[in-house]
């Protein structure tokens, strides 16, 4: 410690800012502190100047958000509850049925109303917010560092379908919201508006193909995802057909990713979600109870765009939801590495154990309002350092 101060340039008089080129030694000390908590590394850096330039760096971020998502970093995986207030639980926790599950409030630094809140999406850390008065915002909710975006004047629609994701080829953010318009012939047209972090404002997409879209995109391989559906009537709602519809974030293109299998088309179901679990597309078809004793159907897209490996790996009886009083007031949150089923409903926090077929509640909430909930991993990356957008 006592060298890296040695090492220390001076303050430069004109800028006021504390300036130290990386040297070798550098890389051995950024390798060690890579592999730590966030919360230590924001402990550390305020140690002195030369700490807080060194753990501030670009360098340390991007090493540390690496070892973040890939996993190496211990319990650097959290689940964010979207409830009153919000929650933050370690993913490991909900692995051990024997452990007790650590629950964290977590703070906004702005002034939100949580009921009228969407979760966009998350990715490298940073979560992104939509108050339903209009206004988006990036958080990080470890550094707490917070960016409120500038409105979007021109969108000439109530978001529909949103989402938010990192586009390496220009190594930036973006943030997409959506919605359907119609021309004056008459004719639906998708409309979308695109913020960028580096730029820091708002601009449209045009000439994109017309989808039916609803909610938040799943993100995965640098694209966003929606099942879109249509309904025809027999008596009930049924699904007519559905297709998983993907928005390339380079590209910023709508497509057809790849067909869902011919075995979902043939059954008797009433809607169907997306997700994602351990870099693997999922999707959960609520089935009729005419047809079915199952309530819910998962299936897990093992090679990503091909449709021969959908595989189903998880039948939830209906006896089982009986007690929960509405099978539909809830949302599958991940498949955990056990097999177990995260997910929230209105009363809080359920994890299914396939092997036993029981539930076991992991989180009560306090209101009776179907809280959402997304996985985020701890980093340092900065909405508010354009620096930190160079991953």
């Amino acid at each position: 410690m006592a060298g890296l101060q040695n090492r220390r340039q001076k303050l430069d008089p004109s800028a006021g800012v504390f300036k130290r080129p990386l040297i070798d030694s550098d890389d051995i000390i950024i390798d060690i502190l890579s592999r730590l908590p966030v919360k230590s590394l924001l402990r550390f850096r305020c140690v002195c100047k030369s700490w807080h330039t060194l753990i501030s760096d670009s360098h340390l971020v991007r090493k540390h958000l690496r070892r973040a998502v890939r996993g190496v970093n211990a319990n650097s995986s959290k689940l964010l509850i979207s409830n009153s207030p919000l929650y933050s639980i370690d993913y490991e926790a909900l692995e051990d049925v024997n452990s007790f599950v650590a629950i964290k409030e977590l703070h906004l630094p702005v002034p939100l109303v949580l009921d009228r809140m969407s979760i966009v999406g998350s990715c490298n850390g940073l979560i992104c917010l939509h108050e339903n008065k209009g206004d988006f915002f990036l958080w990080n909710p470890c550094t707490r560092d917070t960016l409120k975006l500038p409105g979007v004047t021109y969108f000439p629609s109530s978001p529909m379908f949103y989402g938010f994701g990192y586009d390496s080829t220009i190594e930036d953010y973006k943030v997409i919201v959506g919605g359907t318009s119609s021309s004056e012939s008459g004719l639906l047209t998708t409309t979308i508006a695109l913020f960028t972090l580096k730029s820091g404002s708002w601009r449209t997409v045009q000439g994109l193909n017309y989808v039916k879209l609803n909610g938040q995109g799943c993100l995965l391989n640098e694209a966003l995802h929606w099942v879109e559906f249509e309904w025809r009537w027999e008596g009930y709602f049924n699904v007519l057909s559905s297709r998983i519809i993907s928005f390339d974030l380079a590209g910023e293109k709508f497509q057809e990713m790849v067909p869902l299998s011919s075995y979902l088309s043939d059954q008797k179901y009433i809607s169907i979600r997306i997700g994602t679990t351990t870099n693997c597309l999922f999707v959960y078809m609520f089935n009729h109870s005419n047809f079915s004793d199952i309530a819910i159907t998962i299936w897990v897209m093992k090679e990503y765009g091909v449709k021969e490996s959908w595989t189903k790996i998880i039948d939830i009886p209906s006896e089982l939801f009986r007690p929960l009083q509405g099978v539909f007031f809830l949302n599958l949150i991940c498949i955990l590495e056990s097999g177990e089923v995260c997910m929230s409903y209105s009363s809080g926090l359920l994890s299914y154990n396939p092997k036993e077929n029981t539930f076991r509640s992991v989180l009560s909430s306090p209101v009776i309002l179907l809280p959402e909930a997304i996985m985020y991993v701890e980093t340092l990356v900065s909405p508010v350092d354009e620096s930190c957008a160079d991953i």
